[in-house]
């Protein structure tokens, strides 16, 4: 089955890995931007199926600037989605009117974006069933908690680093389970948000984890290391 050939371009890399993760179990192929002179040299390169614009990049109105100078060049013979936080009707008109094929709102919506791709594309069989479910990264309950396997790789006094298939954003809340917070904290889960993330493979992303802890949680902690040889009694 061939695949889909997207281009996008956003100035903001912890969304391009996003939208990476979300289309990674489908027939695209994705290559990400973050400039526009990279991104109109891979057009020139190799022309894609369809592209995906930001709107608002480094400066202001850029994306605007770039979707017309496409429209320029190219004529309407490439599709081209803009996907933006700046969702307003005038926003959504203006990039219409400079030659948007579609709309894309921000924060992302893997489901409808699928869809969207699936709409507009002739050939459908190029996308799978949309109802196959590719990530782990979903909401599990009302308080925005999500559950991932993970491999824990560093634990210290002031760290908590995790690995796993799956990129997690900045400010992401994790509610961990596994043997190892049953045998540090004593508890069956355990919350933490994510202050860092990257990659290290292909399949593979780490990500530093914090949290506030009691008093009797520190003690818990420091009694785990101990115990493992991580820290001097």
């Amino acid at each position: 089955m061939s695949k889909l050939l997207v281009y996008t371009i956003d100035d903001d890399k912890d969304f391009n890995m996003v939208l990476k993760m979300s289309l990674r179990d489908y027939s695209v192929e994705l290559k990400t931007h973050t400039n526009p002179q990279d991104f109109t040299e891979s057009v020139k390169n190799q022309m894609p199926d369809l592209c995906i614009l930001d709107l608002n990049l480094e400066k202001d109105g850029e994306g605007f600037q770039l979707l017309k100078a496409m429209r320029n060049v190219l004529g309407q013979r490439l599709p081209i989605f803009v996907m933006s936080k700046r969702g307003s009707r005038d926003d959504v008109f203006r990039a219409m009117e400079a030659g948007a094929n579609d709309f894309i709102p921000k924060p992302l919506d893997d489901k409808y974006l699928l869809l969207k791709l699936k709409e507009f594309m002739s050939d459908c069989k190029r996308i799978r069933e949309l109802d196959h479910s590719y990530s782990k990264i979903s909401e599990t309950d009302k308080a925005g908690f999500v559950n991932i396997d993970f491999k824990v790789i560093r634990v210290g006094m002031d760290i908590f680093e995790i690995e796993s298939d799956v990129f997690l954003t900045k400010e992401m809340t994790l509610n961990l389970k596994g043997e190892v917070i049953k045998d540090i904290f004593n508890e069956d889960q355990f919350t933490f948000k994510v202050i860092d993330s990257w990659q290290t493979s292909d399949t593979l992303f780490r990500a530093t984890l914090e949290r506030e802890f009691t008093p009797e949680q520190l003690f818990s902690l420091r009694r785990w290391l101990v115990s493992n040889g991580e820290v001097e009694n």
